[in-house]
């Protein structure tokens, strides 16, 4: 049996081997890759971020994992981040209207090593706590991603997401708003959540 390789954080300084004369690093990698962190590929994963600096130290926070049933785990509450963003990383005719989607999914489970597959059929809420990420800004002039004054959270339990889309997968921003479910800032979302 291959057992998964553990996964360990890097610096960013790791040099890639038997490159000749040329030297290269993880770091000029992410540069490469990852600088555009307002594209759709990266914003969720940085929203993730966020809500994981929100709540630990830089040097508690775990790597990444894409696969999970949700995405952060905080003093045994399981928490899910969705991230919407009026910008987006193309020209617009308009903003984007704002719809958190995907709130719920099938459990799937693959190991290639005991040759199973588990599927549910059935969609479902994965975790307790949903924080729905809004990258709240409408000029591309002064937009900042790494502003935590340009972003806003609305934080819900299950239950409360459940009962407001009447067990629906996505939950638009005018349905919080008639709803009366207010954001809070970054420095307010530890408090929100753990309430």
């Amino acid at each position: 049996m291959y057992k998964r390789k553990e996964v360990r954080k890097l610096t960013g300084s790791e040099e890639f081997i038997h490159t000749g004369d040329k030297k290269f690093t993880v770091l000029d990698f992410w540069r490469y890759g990852f600088s555009n962190l307002n594209s759709n590929v990266l914003r969720g994963a940085l929203a993730e971020y966020i809500v994981e600096t929100a709540l630990k130290d830089v040097e508690d926070i775990e790597i990444r994992n894409p696969w999970g049933d949700y995405d952060v785990d905080y003093q045994g509450k399981t928490i899910e981040v969705k991230c919407c963003s009026y910008l987006q990383d193309w020209d617009q005719l308009k903003l984007s209207t704002i719809q958190w989607s995907g709130l719920k999914a099938n459990t799937l489970y693959w190991n290639d090593a005991v040759a199973k597959q588990i599927k549910q059929e059935k969609k479902e809420y994965k975790a307790q706590i949903y924080v729905l990420a809004l990258l709240n800004h409408k000029e591309t002039e002064t937009l900042n991603i790494l502003d935590m004054d340009q972003w806003c959270f609305y934080v819900l339990s299950k239950d409360k997401l459940q009962s407001l889309t009447k067990d629906g997968s996505s939950v638009s921003l005018s349905l919080l708003k008639k709803n009366g479910i207010e954001s809070v800032a970054y420095h307010d979302l530890k408090v929100a959540i753990e309430a």
